[in-house]
């Protein structure tokens, strides 16, 4: 809180610190200071960062006015309030407001608004929280999105770009020189190659439900890029060739997709590939994977999905990856059932440099492939010669422990084998009740007391 002393210094201040001063505080601080003076009053409708979001703003309307009413309040609320502005240029800003259906041209008034001050950091997010399946938004929304206006092509300093539930055309925007983060959510994307060559600064890409990705390829001319996220898109295109000298975190979910990969970084930080529920099985499937994590080796985390696990035994070598992998953490997704035991132990050999190893225990079905027959109850038990085993493995963990049969041979063997184990964390599944949670904790106790462990130091811990 501000003294009165404090406050007696701060005013004494000129209008150009004042407004400095709040555009460093979130929307919300800054238009409490209005309550301080009439002179605070003016300044905070100078501030650079302004942010309307209908989640935050409409929270504070009585709880017995009905939702049209708050959607309207609150468009007319953000109106009003740009009207009243007497700032210079914007930093940044955010927009929320879902399924503007009714109130377009309202919304496009906000963003020539933003548009007129010149705004660096873009935020435009017309999606709904309860959407879920990509191609139902694709069918029953799309064309009721708002189009961005022609103000918004005109910009040329912006920095950050963040659109979700817009159609926007990529190649129409006039400058991209100064982009350094571009995110797109709930959108058609068929444009978005000739959007990055414009974007040389670029260091973050994230695509999120996106559909007709027309991403052919992202060329050396963004070889700032380090964080590129895709999260359940389709893609118009067959193939995606990425060149990434840069990259530190490369995550995927979704379909299966070709990436060819080119010009890695030598040393990233986290990779994640979930290939998802609905991926079919083809062939050579098995050795695509394998060339793209042998892309990825310098990764130091690498989380795989159950599909991966199941899908990667199916190539010319089903024991391991033709180069190791740097990796000293490696997530495992995994229903620990039979049909991945050899694809967990082909991601494990693939390792000699791990650390930690986590088991993450999910619900997946089993892909329809030919695979080689196992001894399921003794696969555990056997040749275990994995390096990391021996030299280098100190933690492990479970998540979603229930202590079933698959489980606890697992870590009988693993406590077993690994001689420089630390620490063994078992993370029990939340919203369990009590019978349920007594008997994994019953399970965990055996666990602790009846395995045998090479490692002296272990300690094993349930939560």
């Amino acid at each position: 809180m501000v003294s009165g002393g404090d406050l007696d210094i701060i005013s004494t201040l000129s209008d150009i610190l004042l407004v400095l001063i709040i555009s460093n505080l979130t929307f919300k601080e800054a238009l409490r200071t209005s309550v301080l003076s009439k002179r605070w009053k003016h300044i905070c409708r100078e501030t650079r960062n302004v942010s309307f979001q209908e989640s935050v703003i409409t929270q504070t309307y009585p709880a017995w006015v009905d939702e049209d009413t708050k959607r309207e309040a609150f468009v007319g609320y953000t109106l009003h309030w740009v009207s009243m502005f007497t700032g210079g240029i914007v930093d940044t800003f955010e927009l929320s407001f879902h399924r503007p259906i009714g109130f377009e041209a309202e919304m496009r008034t906000l963003i020539d608004f933003a548009a007129a001050k010149k705004v660096k950091n873009l935020v435009l997010d017309f999606s709904d929280r309860l959407w879920v399946n990509r191609d139902e938004v694709a069918a029953s929304f799309e064309s009721t999105m708002i189009q961005m206006p022609e103000s918004f092509y005109r910009l040329t300093g912006l920095v950050k770009l963040k659109l979700l539930a817009c159609r926007f055309d990529a190649s129409r925007l006039a400058s991209a020189g100064y982009i350094e983060f571009l995110y797109f959510g709930w959108m058609l994307l068929a444009m978005i190659t000739s959007l990055l060559p414009k974007a040389p600064l670029l260091e973050c890409l994230q695509i999120k439900n996106c559909w007709n990705v027309g991403l052919g390829a992202i060329t050396g001319v963004n070889n700032r890029l380090i964080k590129l996220v895709f999260k359940n898109c389709v893609f118009a295109v067959q193939g995606t060739s990425l060149d990434l000298p840069s990259i530190l975190i490369f995550k995927y979910a979704g379909n299966v997709h070709s990436f060819m990969l080119r010009n890695v970084n030598k040393e990233m930080d986290e990779v994640s590939l979930d290939f998802g529920r609905l991926s079919q099985f083809q062939a050579g499937l098995g050795t695509h994977f394998c060339d793209l994590l042998c892309s990825l080796v310098t990764a130091k985390t690498v989380t795989v999905c159950p599909f991966l696990i199941q899908v990667i035994q199916d190539n010319v070598n089903p024991l391991r990856l033709r180069a190791d992998m740097k990796t000293t953490r490696l997530v495992l997704m995994t229903t620990l059932e039979p049909r991945e035991f050899v694809g967990i132990r082909f991601m494990i050999n693939s390792c000699p440099y791990l650390e930690t190893l986590t088991f993450q225990l999910v619900v997946r079905t089993a892909v329809r492939m030919v695979r080689v027959p196992i001894d399921a109850n003794g696969y555990w038990r056997v040749g275990i010669f994995h390096p990391c085993f021996k030299n280098t493995l100190k933690y492990l963990e479970v998540w979603n422990f229930c202590g079933g049969f698959y489980e606890l041979q697992l870590l009988k063997n693993l406590i077993r084998v690994c001689r420089v184990l630390e620490r063994v964390d078992l993370y029990a599944p939340m919203g369990l009740g009590v019978d349920r949670l007594d008997r994994i904790r019953a399970r965990a106790d055996f666990v602790r007391t009846k395995f045998r462990a090479s490692s002296a130091d272990l300690s094993i811990h349930l939560y």
